[in-house]
């Protein structure tokens, strides 16, 4: 807590600073100042400006740093930033980035723009941008990168030492084995490869290793990730080729948003939503689920207004509904936090909804018995009718059951 707090104060000063002479007028000195940080923390210091004094000094910025720190924006903002950049401007940006990170930036523009940002793009760059394109956005294929360092099986180790100290730096850790058909053999570390015998060949040493179709969804690349513990997942076509990988950094990014997403979800929202959007757009994603719930309250309430007389003869009643009600709430938000968790790890299938739906009624019967116990007896102490008490206990005991059984279905219903 405290090296998170210290990180906040850090860069609230920052932020301060670059406020300072952004009021001024000094867009360039408050670049210049921003360019000797990390682009992660240039990028929350411009997410607290306004959005002109925003885009002043980010195009002061050194273009190396203003595509790197256009990845780290969060969606909104990124949004906002290819709406006041030019083609030209764009074209640039993406010529700096690795090709995944390129498609990503370009898939965020309408479709009528695409070309012509592109055409900003040499054509070795474009190339590889546009095959990246080709695939699903939440794809393998959309995660990974064509930058990899790939040799055939049968070469000599000493040959590959060589040729690898004439090539540009990778953004992959592994280096990755193919037979003569292009298909994938293996890996091994660059510490195996300096520590083997030079006169092997790089298939003595290869070590087999999972791949994921290129067609794969990202949730699925994810629980390969953590099933077999690795750092970099090699992601093939059909026939077995190796296409491309998907680095730490790109799994790292989807483990945020899949977990972001089904955090989302539980709030009763579509989509992901930075903190800093604009209220409006805030307004729209939030108001949905709003209404939806407002619709289910009217329902609720209707109900109720058919024991109006009831009510009105036995004033308690009222006291301990929303105690009811409430409770139900709280053990089906239980229940939907489990069984949403356990969809996104892969844990549960339609097969398995009887069994779950057994164990959940099971649930809903013992929590009711004891939160059911609880809140009678404290009702037939305050009202000091044991026929009072008793239908509170009844009532509790059935709506956890409900609670339980609906926090199970409606996930899966809506998966």
């Amino acid at each position: 807590m405290r090296k998170a707090g210290a990180e906040v104060d850090r860069i609230e000063k920052l932020t301060d600073i670059v406020t300072h002479f952004v009021d001024n007028g000094e867009w360039r000195r408050a670049a210049t100042l921003l360019a000797q940080k990390h682009p992660e923390d240039v990028a929350r210091v411009l997410e607290k400006l306004g959005k002109e004094d925003r885009t002043k000094v980010f195009k002061f910025l050194p273009l190396e740093l203003q595509a790197e720190v256009l990845l780290c924006f969060d969606d909104d903002i990124i949004n906002e930033m290819l709406k006041v950049l030019s083609h030209k401007d764009l074209g640039e940006l993406v010529e700096e980035m690795d090709a995944d990170d390129a498609a990503d930036i370009v898939l965020e523009l309408p479709e009528e723009e695409r070309d012509k940002v592109l055409s900003h793009v040499p054509p070795e760059d474009r190339e590889d941008v546009e095959k990246l394109l080709e695939y699903p956005e939440n794809s393998a294929g959309g995660l990974m990168t064509t930058e990899y360092v790939a040799f055939p099986a049968d070469k000599k180790i000493s040959e590959v030492i060589e040729e690898l100290k004439k090539l540009e730096e990778s953004e992959s850790r592994l280096l990755y084995i193919i037979g003569k058909d292009g298909k994938l053999v293996g890996v091994t570390t660059y510490r195996k490869l300096l520590l083997s015998n030079p006169d092997s060949t790089l298939g003595d040493i290869a070590e087999e290793v999972p791949s994921v179709s290129v067609l794969a969804d990202q949730e699925e690349v994810i629980r390969a990730v953590e099933k077999y513990d690795l750092i970099e997942m090699p992601v093939v076509d059909e026939e077995g080729k190796l296409v491309g990988v998907i680095t730490l950094d790109d799994i790292i990014d989807v483990v945020e948003e899949e977990a972001s997403d089904d955090i989302y979800k539980l709030g009763g929202l579509g989509e992901v939503e930075s903190i800093f959007s604009h209220p409006v757009k805030s307004a729209k994603r939030r108001l949905p689920w709003l209404i939806m719930n407002l619709l289910t309250a009217f329902i609720a309430a209707s109900v109720v207004g058919f024991f109006k007389d009831t009510i009105s003869k036995i004033v308690y009643l009222a006291v301990f509904m929303p105690v009811v009600a409430g409770m139900g709430g709280n053990a089906g938000t239980q229940t939907l936090a489990m069984v949403v968790r356990s969809i996104a790890l892969g844990e549960v299938t339609f097969k398995d909804v009887k069994r779950l739906l057994l164990k959940e009624i099971m649930v809903g019967i013992l929590i009711g018995l004891a939160v059911g116990a609880i809140t009678s007896a404290v009702a037939y102490l305050w009202v000091g009718n044991p026929v009072f008490g008793l239908l509170v206990f009844i009532a509790l005991l059935g709506n956890m059951i409900v609670a339980c059984i609906m926090g199970l279905l409606i996930p899966i219903i809506l998966k």
